[in-house]
């Protein structure tokens, strides 16, 4: 401030001036530096007060005691300050490398995924195409298969390699081989492969003698019939004829020869049924199994030929016709029939060239059979 009033005081001192002009710009001065003055006392109250903030502001608590605080040294506090800041960039670069970890992974995973998608399209094509490739080359194959195939069956149907030049027949007792070969409808010289078997099969099964068929066809020129004939086990009073039937009630033939087979009486089949190829009733059915039962056991005992007929009228009471022993035997109702046919046997023996009658109707177990004699 001294320095500028010098300069002023240079700067304004003129020799021109009156006395007047000097008390004026005196005056004018004085009121300027009481101005500067104040001004001066203004600022410095100013200042005094913007320090005594900056004071109150920068107050030092270190030495403060405050209750249930813990005096923290400023250097320390710097240094934790530090640390967090450390700590929390850390964890900001910790979490960025995650960030990018994960954003790689997901970027790896889309390029893998992309990439099994193009190879799996790849392989799709590829499989497409080999499955287009195998199908036509099935298809070749099943073409040239089938044309091998018919060209076979054309020259097997045309070649004289496979006519029949011979037919074999097995199995037959009663029906001759000349009679099945005629039945059957095959022909030597004919195709082989033209034959129609099962045709044959039913054409020989007219006979009634005939029971089961089986053809086969031995190439290149052979045919085999083989059959299992009905075996006449009993006969039918018809007229003055018979009819032959066999163990199961097939009627197998009408005849007036009269053959060595136990005659059946007492049936209740209707006379207008008997014909070749039909069956006793059901009736008659149920006692024929019977009487199969009993023809075993007389068979088993060597007796079976002694019997000449059997009436089965009563289910309760079979009875037994020995012509050639003059003896009628009555079995009752059958059961326990291997110890009345043993009975029957004994008795036979004991009784043997006497005409009589012998009884095993009764039970067995409670009555011992009886021989009564014909007077």
């Amino acid at each position: 401030m001294v320095k500028k009033q010098k300069k002023e005081k240079n700067l304004y001192n003129f020799d021109y001036e009156s006395k007047e002009e000097k008390k004026l710009r005196a005056k004018k001065l004085k009121e300027k530096k009481a101005g500067e003055k104040s001004a001066s006392k203004k600022n410095k109250k100013v200042k005094a007060n913007e320090k005594q903030g900056q004071a109150v502001k920068k107050k030092n608590y270190d030495d403060e005691i405050i209750i249930g605080v813990t005096r923290i040294p400023e250097k320390e506090k710097v240094k934790n300050e530090k640390k967090k800041a450390e700590k929390k960039k850390n964890n900001l670069v910790k979490q960025n490398k995650e960030n990018n970890k994960i954003v790689r992974a997901k970027q790896k995973n889309e390029d893998y995924t992309q990439k099994i998608k193009k190879n799996n399209y790849r392989v799709s094509n590829q499989n497409n195409e080999n499955s287009k490739l195998k199908k036509r080359n099935k298809i070749l194959k099943l073409t040239i298969l089938l044309f091998i195939v018919i060209g076979t069956i054309v020259f097997a149907m045309l070649s004289p390699l496979f006519n029949i030049k011979k037919i074999d027949v097995k199995g037959n007792s009663l029906i001759t081989k000349e009679e099945i070969v005629s039945l059957s409808g095959i022909y030597l010289d004919e195709n082989i492969f033209r034959t129609n078997k099962y045709k044959a099969i039913n054409n020989i099964k007219q006979n009634t003698y005939i029971n089961e068929v089986e053809i086969n066809k031995k190439l290149p020129n052979t045919i085999e019939i083989n059959v299992v004939e009905r075996i006449p086990k009993y006969m039918l009073e018809y007229g003055n004829g018979y009819v032959y039937i066999n163990n199961q009630g097939y009627m197998l033939e009408i005849s007036s020869i009269k053959k060595e087979l136990p005659i059946l009486t007492g049936t209740l089949t209707l006379k207008e049924d008997y014909k070749a190829g039909n069956r006793l009733n059901d009736e008659d059915l149920a006692k024929l199994g019977t009487v199969n039962k009993i023809m075993k056991e007389a068979k088993n005992r060597e007796i079976a030929d002694l019997i000449t007929s059997i009436d089965i009228t009563n289910s309760n009471n079979y009875i037994l016709n020995l012509q050639t022993e003059q003896k009628t035997v009555y079995l009752g109702d059958c059961s326990y029939i291997e110890t009345r046919m043993g009975l029957v046997q004994k008795i036979l023996s004991l009784e043997k060239g006497v005409k009589g009658e012998i009884f095993v109707n009764r039970d067995v177990n409670k009555y011992d059979p009886y021989f009564r004699e014909s007077v």
